[in-house]
């Protein structure tokens, strides 16, 4: 089988190309359950967050598989956003997998070494094992993603003081000589940034606790959670010092708020053009900042239009985080050595796996030929005459396939001198027609 990798990302499609394609996780299990193992398919996982849509495929026919995921996505999405186009990129075989221990070291993200993406690739395996779509390529490329990711914050410095996109967008708010965008500054009222003003966290997810983590460490004078189910709130609310309440009550806690961070999963706006404009109404001309970080987008765009409304989406936050690379960019080479060294391990494994067939086929021809031979010479041996000799001959066996064997998991399947040394085995030795592999099976 061959990997295939279909997706958009924040370098190929805006926010508004990448919200049609993202999936929420009980999407994504419907959509994988829904694809099947069936087709050109055999294998499936969909990694979805704010920056990227990213589908990973074990296809027998690549072209087939494209064409089938294309299908399945327009029952769900009748834009068919996963059309070609220069929005969206495709990568197969060590191309794609190089790709997603890229995604997961946290060198394809927004900013380098975001802290997020390795659990969202986590979540991803975890939403595809469940869905019973993944099977032993897919098993063997998210558990090197999750490895390597890990290799990259242990191994390097690329963790050390690294920002998600949550963090950067509180620092934007925090630290006004930098917080810049579009020509005028993110905090146009706040003097202080942060400090003494009454913040508003939409959500309780990973997103919005980290934005709530960093914006604490600022003095804000209050953190108030607004979240659908008060148990998440409370929760959230509790780690950071602060209140929380149900959605109902968001129109009264934005009149009181001086800045909003959004962060939800919701597959709508939750914060509607109405609802603000209804606040501003009461804030008497006090400006409202609003950071809306989630993809699809939590706040209505036209909202940004009305007066003393200060919206920023997600995609504002590459306009000022650069300043702050400079040391995590220094860490870059390390870890793409990670994701070589990682991307290597994994085309061994899978050439392997590709050979293992005929290895077992060679493996029991001799092991039936070696026991044929003991039972023929020692048919009236004793018990230890007849262990030693098994002992013997099962090491000579084991020494005399030892290259052999080597020499066919070396051998790259899709290149034609890997083809013809597995081939040329089964012929020299009578093994036959390897047989059909199943979607269970290592093979």
């Amino acid at each position: 089988m061959t990997l295939l990798l279909l997706g958009v990302n924040h370098r190929t499609a805006g926010v508004e190309d990448r919200e049609s394609l993202a999936f929420g996780p009980e999407e994504a299990g419907a959509l994988l359950s829904a694809l099947g193992t069936t087709g050109a398919i055999r294998e499936a996982a969909v990694l979805s967050t704010c920056n990227r849509t990213e589908f990973y495929v074990a296809a027998t026919e690549v072209t087939a598989a494209d064409r089938q995921l294309q299908a399945a996505v327009r029952e769900v999405r009748p834009d068919d956003p996963l059309a070609p186009g220069d929005h969206r990129y495709v990568r197969t075989g060590p191309d794609a997998v190089t790709h997603l221990l890229r995604v997961g070291c946290g060198l394809d993200s927004m900013v380098v070494g975001d802290v997020q993406i390795l659990g969202q690739v986590k979540e991803a395996y975890q939403i595809a094992r469940e869905a019973g779509t993944s099977g032993p390529l897919l098993d063997r490329l998210f558990q090197t993603a999750l490895h390597a990711g890990k290799r990259a914050r242990t191994e390097t410095s690329i963790g050390v003081g690294t920002v998600s996109v949550s963090s950067a967008v509180v620092e934007m708010a925090a630290h006004r000589d930098v917080a810049r965008a579009n020509g005028h500054d993110i905090c146009p009222r706040h003097e202080h940034g942060l400090t003494g003003q009454h913040l508003v966290v939409i959500g309780a997810g990973e997103a919005a606790r980290l934005a709530a983590l960093h914006a604490r460490q600022h003095a804000p004078a209050s953190i108030t959670i607004v979240n659908r189910t008060a148990r998440r709130g409370e929760a959230l609310a509790a780690e950071v010092g602060g209140t929380t309440c149900l959605f109902d009550e968001l129109p009264r806690v934005l009149c009181e708020a001086d800045v909003v961070f959004s962060a939800t999963r919701a597959t709508a706006p939750v914060l509607t053009a109405d609802t603000l404009r209804g606040a501003m109404a009461v804030r008497r001309g006090r400006p409202l900042v609003v950071f809306d970080l989630a993809v699809p987008r939590d706040v209505e765009p036209v909202a940004g239009e009305i007066p003393g409304v200060h919206l920023h989406a997600v995609d504002v936050i590459q306009s000022v985080v650069d300043a702050h690379m400079t040391e995590r960019q220094a860490q870059v080479p390390d870890v793409e050595r990670i994701v070589a060294d990682e991307t290597a391990r994994f085309e061994t494994w899978h050439r392997g796996l590709s050979a293992t067939p005929t290895v077992v086929a060679l493996r029991d021809h001799f092991e039936r030929i070696r026991l044929e031979e003991l039972d023929r010479l020692l048919a009236n041996a004793s018990e230890d005459e007849r262990s030693r000799a098994d002992r013997l001959t099962r090491a000579l066996v084991n020494r005399l396939l030892h290259t052999p064997t080597v020499r066919l998991k070396d051998a790259d399947p899709a290149s034609d001198d890997g083809r013809t040394r597995l081939q040329a085995t089964r012929d020299l030795f009578a093994l036959g027609v390897p047989p059909e592999p199943s979607r269970g099976q290592d093979a």
